[in-house]
């Protein structure tokens, strides 16, 4: 049995989705936009969903002016096509980059036409110099939304990278500040993480005691049903791009080379622990919450050769057995 193209796209994203490849954001992104380019084609072309080899430059260019004639700028419909050609080309079809917009952002230097859902997932990061920028800057605005966002990055950096997922859905219940930890089940692996508390995380949970009796950061109401993934899905995406907008601008401000998010915390903190000899990545990747190690290397793969080098400088030398002959 032969699957049509958006079936299989779809089911492609979601099981990247499923093994920690991509964020939520990224998938809700991406079947967003194949279900538009999927409506094109049934509704306004009257196709049946086509498999992947119906999927012609021809019908691209056309889905091109549709999008054009909509008033969509060409930089939004480049973003448009970007899960559309990824999917093609798993499936095993390529050569059709060239049905971009041959044109230019005017921040980051990048070229619109090759900025995918997956360059959120790129290791942004953070130095020392810039985290001291962001601290100064915290200390100084006076802009409460800012305040807020960015005691969230700093808190999501500070426990293990928690994911803006989970900073959401943190409850008082998850949280022992006697025995400096937290624990519950992650939104996005449903399995349980159970992360140890800084000092400076702990002082930042202090600083919202008594702001809402059941959220930990007061996100969402009290009475939200976690039960309810669609509703929660939807809140947690909500809260999400309005604390990225947030932060988006403050690194504009401090004219950071790449957009400014809570994933930029959480890779922060990877990049910076695996920069320390004194913690292996199978340690890592287990207060990250990812589904296997596998993940983490994928993920961090070009930062584990200094600290493998580093490693094997100091610990792997064997000195004793030299062999000055």
């Amino acid at each position: 049995m032969q699957f049509d193209f958006f079936t299989l796209s779809e089911a492609h994203y979601k099981q990247r989705y499923q093994v920690g490849e991509i964020s939520y954001h990224t998938l809700s992104g991406a079947l967003s936009v194949l279900g538009q380019f999927r409506n094109f084609c049934t509704e306004v072309r009257r196709m049946e969903p086509p498999l992947a080899e119906g999927i012609t430059k021809e019908l691209l260019q056309q889905y091109k002016l549709f999008c054009l004639e909509k008033g969509n700028k060409q930089v939004t419909i480049n973003r448009k096509l970007v899960p559309i050609l990824l999917s093609l080309k798993k499936a095993g079809i390529g050569g059709l980059d060239s049905i971009y917009f041959p044109m230019r952002t005017r921040r980051y230097g990048q070229e619109a036409g090759r900025i995918s859902p997956e360059d959120n997932e790129l290791v942004h990061h953070l130095n020392d110099a810039q985290l001291r920028q962001l601290m100064q800057f915290g200390r100084n605005t006076r802009r409460k939304t800012a305040r807020k966002a960015l005691s969230l990055f700093f808190f999501s950096f500070h426990a293990c990278g928690l994911r803006i997922s989970d900073i959401v859905t943190l409850e008082w219940q998850h949280v022992d500040l006697r025995k400096a930890r937290l624990s519950k089940v992650s939104v996005k692996t449903k399995s349980l993480i159970t992360i140890p508390l800084s000092a400076p995380a702990i002082d930042i949970l202090r600083r919202y005691k008594g702001l809402n009796r059941r959220f930990v950061f007061g996100l969402i109401p009290e009475n939200t049903n976690l039960d309810d993934d669609a509703a929660l899905a939807k809140a947690i995406d909500y809260r999400n791009r309005s604390v990225r907008q947030v932060l988006n601008g403050v690194g504009r401000r401090l004219d950071f080379p790449f957009p400014l998010g809570m994933h930029v915390a959480r890779h922060t903190f990877a990049v910076k622990a695996l920069n320390s000899t004194r913690l292996n990545v199978h340690m890592i990747s287990r207060l990250l919450g990812h589904s296997s190690v596998l993940v983490t290397e994928k993920v961090y793969a070009r930062f584990l050769l200094p600290t493998l080098a580093n490693e094997v400088r100091k610990s792997l030398s064997f000195n004793e057995f030299v062999a000055d002959f």
